[in-house]
């Protein structure tokens, strides 16, 4: 959410890792990535294949480019100007439902970091407190819509700026934020930030890649690849040896301090966004048929998919 920095705009081209001289080797599939923002540890995965070379290793030239000021990626990619692209689940679904031909490939993070945060003095404990409160956040958000339609909180909601200097100076303030990002940076001024999950609402999207029905179709092997290599990536980023991604990264964003990242990837694990919970069946990369189908269901009585969506086939999983 909040991560004001001063560069424009970063793409990454470059192939790091262990690859040979490609000269000398079969032709790479050229393949583009547009991320939600600039480089980050939220996608640390990503950047750890890239590194390791193991999109070059699957035979892929793997482009990561920063999404930051794009609006909405959907289309590009139903046009197949993009091939790869981070998003959620439900905004996929919407946009299959507005005629988009979308298809989600895989999820990275088993639960949407987005959340509000307040200060201890609120007495804020579930998400039914907010109601009868001002709350910055995102009136179109399908959490929006889900918490003010299903669950009846009525809040007096604001428009969110992406500013922190509010929350810093106004100890009724609510607002909404990733909890990998604006709880840190206010931590860093010395200003406690309490958080719920807009997840913990019972509306519970992923955070995932989806593509267009016309790349799996016409480049399914590419899409394997694609989906193997950055699975692998995000399984050693969370368990093993993250410095390849941090380090590239920091160099693309130098606002991405060793500091700042190792607090975002200590709460990325803290919060089980990637692995998920065990216990409720979650896997990394993998969806789960019971959970999508929920999704369908709540957007659906939300009258947000504007045509019939088979959600079944809507996924890969």
């Amino acid at each position: 959410m909040m991560r004001k920095l001063l560069i424009i705009a970063l793409t990454l081209t470059a192939i790091a890792g262990c690859g040979g001289n490609k000269a000398d080797g079969p032709q790479l599939e050229k393949v583009l990535l547009m991320t939600d923002w600039y480089p980050q540890p939220e996608h640390g995965g990503f950047y750890q294949a890239l590194a390791k070379g193991y999109y070059e290793q699957e035979g892929l030239e793997v482009e990561i480019r920063s999404g930051a000021n794009m609006r909405d990626i959907r289309s590009p990619v139903a046009l197949g100007q993009v091939d790869f692209a981070i998003g959620t689940s439900d905004t996929t679904l919407i946009g299959i439902g507005r005629g988009l031909p979308l298809v989600g490939l895989f999820p990275y993070f088993q639960h949407d970091p987005q959340c509000v945060m307040f200060h201890p003095e609120n007495n804020v404990e579930t998400l039914n407190d907010l109601d009868g409160r001002t709350v910055m956040l995102q009136s179109s958000l399908s959490y929006t819509e889900y918490m003010t339609k299903t669950l009846g909180i009525k809040m007096n909601l604001i428009p969110l700026d992406f500013s922190l200097a509010r929350f810093a100076t106004d100890k009724d303030f609510i607002q909404q934020c990733f909890v990998t990002s604006e709880p840190i940076h206010l931590a860093n001024q010395g200003v406690e930030a309490q958080v719920i999950l807009l997840s913990e609402s019972g509306f519970d999207p992923y955070r995932h890649i989806f593509t267009s029905q016309q790349t799996l179709q016409q480049r399914p092997e590419v899409a394997a690849a694609f989906k193997r290599a950055s699975i692998k990536g995000w399984q050693e980023f969370v368990e093993g040896d993250p410095a390849p991604a941090l380090t590239l990264i920091n160099q693309l964003n130098p606002q991405q301090t060793p500091e700042l990242m190792a607090k975002t990837l200590r709460a990325i694990k803290q919060y089980r966004l990637v692995k998920g919970n065990d216990a409720q069946g979650d896997q990394l990369g993998q969806y789960q048929a019971t959970r999508l189908q929920a999704q369908y269901e709540q957007l659906n009585k939300l009258g947000l998919l504007d045509l019939p969506v088979s959600w079944d086939s809507s996924f890969q999983y």
